[in-house]
Parts: structure tokens; sequence; C-alpha cells
């Protein structure tokens, strides 16, 4: 009888994804001299496009447009000029109608990392942004192939590792002034969902925040919380509110990486060929990403036709490089609302240089990614 009602309601759960993907996805083709209607945000006169003709668009679409201020905007215009690369589809239009529907907290972290990075290399502005904000569009071109040969393309997307720091820095300072565990839990979450309406929704960061917010439930009504069956509720609530993401290679990179963690590494890990503890977590570490890097394999030979071969290797260095960038660069937000950015803002510029300067050794490395 239980097995019944799981089937029925996955049975209904299937036919509400197939009829919100036939009704929400943008299925026309664009060409040029088309009047479109966009919504997106422009960011010195480009940006990515979220919706289109208030359909969201399977591809990757990006527009661009002439004396636009910077924001969200919602604009109709002609499309005069349309070029294709490997990293999507950009489209150059003239506006005839624009309504600017401004995210204020995002705009508000936009002033604060232009303050705090006023004084270095317009790049690192950029890379602070596309970490810390999930503006990965303002990479460029040329970094972002460095980041996938490497096979490290994932430390420029908000993912698990951005809400954890996130909810584990909110838990550290409420522990600090001692308040009860039930409220300190109820005010992450309060701080999580203004991180992540701040940033905006993406695969990763809505398996994440669902993961995330599933976790401070059970540390509120004092249940263990299933990591495989949180990854099942994260995938089908963000399949029924964006059918089109189940396009989005984002959104397998997201799930896949997850399971491999959660459902595969258990089975494998605990390996134990030294007597020395430190050794043996030096080859754990190793087998985790290993684990990751081979359930990932199929998306990579499916979308981009190449194998990630050594890529675990450049990811034992350059994930914790990474990862402390990340966390670095919350820390110096945090303390930029009390006009004290500047204070991490030199740390966040070296640890930013470091990074460049192995992902591009690493990137001479030959067989890290092989294409086939």
């Amino acid at each position: 009888m239980k097995r019944f009602q799981v089937g029925i309601l996955f049975f209904i759960i299937a036919l509400l994804f197939f009829f919100r993907l036939n009704s929400e996805i943008f299925k026309d083709s664009i060409e040029v001299g088309d009047i479109v209607k966009i919504y997106g945000r422009v960011e010195e006169g480009k940006g990515k496009i979220l919706k289109i003709d208030d359909k969201f668009p399977k591809d990757r679409l990006y527009f661009i447009v002439d004396k636009v201020d910077d924001s969200f905007v919602e604009l109709i215009g002609e499309i005069q000029k349309i070029k294709h690369d490997s990293w999507g589809s950009y489209y150059k239009v003239i506006p005839n109608e624009v309504v600017e529907k401004e995210n204020y907290l995002k705009s508000y972290f936009i002033r604060k990392i232009k303050d705090i990075t006023k004084d270095y290399p317009i790049e690192l502005e950029d890379f602070y942004r596309a970490t810390i904000l999930g503006e990965g569009e303002l990479i460029q071109n040329d970094l972002k192939e460095v980041f996938k040969y490497t096979g490290t393309a994932h430390i420029l997307v908000i993912s698990g590792l951005h809400i954890g720091i996130v909810i584990g820095g909110i838990i550290f300072v409420l522990n600090r002034i001692k308040i009860e565990k039930t409220m300190r839990f109820i005010l992450a979450f309060i701080i999580l969902t203004i991180y992540i309406t701040t940033v905006g929704l993406t695969p990763s960061i809505l398996r994440a925040y669902i993961m995330g917010g599933i976790y401070i439930l059970g540390n509120i009504i004092y249940e263990k919380v299933d990591s495989k069956k949180s990854l099942i509720v994260a995938f089908i609530i963000s399949i029924l509110i964006f059918p089109v993401w189940i396009y989005s290679l984002s959104f397998w990179m997201s799930y896949i990486a997850v399971f491999s963690i959660v459902a595969v590494y258990p089975k494998v890990y605990k390996f134990r060929l030294s007597k020395y503890k430190f050794i043996n977590k030096i080859i754990n570490i190793f087998i985790f990403l290993l684990t990751i890097q081979i359930c990932m394999t199929p998306i990579f030979y499916i979308y981009f036709k190449t194998v990630p071969f050594l890529a675990f290797i450049t990811n034992f260095i350059i994930v914790p490089i990474g990862t402390s960038f990340i966390l670095i660069s919350f820390l110096t937000l945090f303390l930029s609302n009390f006009y004290l950015g500047f204070l991490g803002a030199p740390l966040v510029n070296i640890v930013y240089i470091v990074l460049i300067k192995i992902l591009m050794i690493s990137s001479n490395i030959p067989y890290l990614t092989l294409e086939l």
C-alpha cells in the first residue's frame, strides 16, 4: 500500500512537471528584427536573459544594450544582431521601452564590493562578484576556459560550499552571544534567505538553499536530517518551480556532484593504507575528489565531449585556496557594513592572486582534461 501511494505521488509530480515544462519554456527561435520582451540584469551594457517573452529560456542567452543604467530591467526591444559561441548566444537589442526592477539588496552588496576592490584591478571585483553574488557572466571567457580545463569551474558557482559558510558563520557568531538554540537557527534561516534573495536563484543555489533549510529545520525540531532525502526533496521542488532547468548543465552538474558525495563516496571511503592518520586523510581526500570526478564524467562527455582525466589533482590544490577566498570575501563583506572592509581587502587580493597564479600554472599540465 505504501509503495502504491509513493507511486501515485511521483506520478502526480511527473504530470505537474510536464505541464509546467510545456507552459513555461521559451520555444521560439529568435531572428534579427524580432521584437522581444527581456528580463535580466544590465551591467555595463550587457547581462544574462532570465526571462524572454515571459518564459524561461532553456539555453544560455545574453543581451547587449546601449544607454541603459545598471540594474535589473524589463525591456521591450528589437533584435539588431546575433552572435553564438560555446558559452551561449548574445543578442544586441535596441530598446523601445525599459522598466527598472532593481534588486536593492544586490545593488547594495555590489556597491560594497566595488568599494572593497576600488584600489585593485577590475578583475578582482569581477571574480569577487562571481563567487559571492553569482555573477559568473562577469568572468572573461578565457579564464572560464582555464577553470574548465583544470576541472575547477565549480568554484565560480554558488553552491553548498557558500551556503555552508553562511550557515556556519551565522551560527558561530550567534553562539558567541548566547542566543537560545531554536532562535539561533531561525535567525540563521532568515539571514540565509536574505542572502539567497540577494544573489538570485540558480540550480545550485536553490538546491543548496533547500538542503540548508532542511538542515536548519532538523536542528530546530531536533530531528536527524537524511542528506539523500534532502537531495530528493530539493530536486523535486526545483524542477516543479523551474522545469526548464531540466535542460541546464549546471542543474545536472550540481545534483550529480552532491549525489556522488552523499550516496557514492560513503560506500568507498575510509581507506587505511597507512598507520599514520594524516596520510590516510590525504588518501581519502583524493578518493573523495576522484569519486566526484568519476560520477561527473558522463555529463562532461555528453555536453563537452571531454573527460576530466587528472583534474582531481588540481582540485586537491585549488579548492582549498578557492574556499579560503570565499570565506575571507564573506568576512570582508560583513566588515564592510561597519566601514571596515579595508581590513580584509588586501588579504582578499593576495588570495585571489595566489589562486589565479596556481590556476594558470596548473593549466599547463597535460591531460588534466582530455578532448574526445
